[in-house]
């Protein structure tokens, strides 16, 4: 008996996230990089706080936080001209 109720398994939260990001307007290119090269917690922390805050552009305002997470890190930012318009 565990406290705490079993997490979710680690490719449905995956999924979730790439849905998410491609509802936002982000191309399916960029969400495969963004998928790869990122951990699913890290991006699950960033759309939290795009919904929270309600942006009227919501892809920009998720690469402009992850860029910051990125830079922060000591990782070169993302290109923003991936974007579907």
């Amino acid at each position: 008996m565990s406290r705490n109720s079993p997490k979710e398994k680690y490719d449905i939260r995956r999924k979730r996230v790439r849905a998410t990001l491609i509802e936002f307007g982000i191309s399916r290119d960029l969400v495969k990089s963004i998928d790869r090269e990122h951990p699913v917690s890290v991006l699950e922390r960033i759309i939290e706080a795009t919904k929270e805050r309600q942006p009227e552009d919501k892809a920009n305002y998720l690469l402009k936080g992850l860029d910051y997470s990125r830079v922060k890190h000591g990782r070169l930012p993302l290109f923003h001209s991936f974007k579907e318009e």
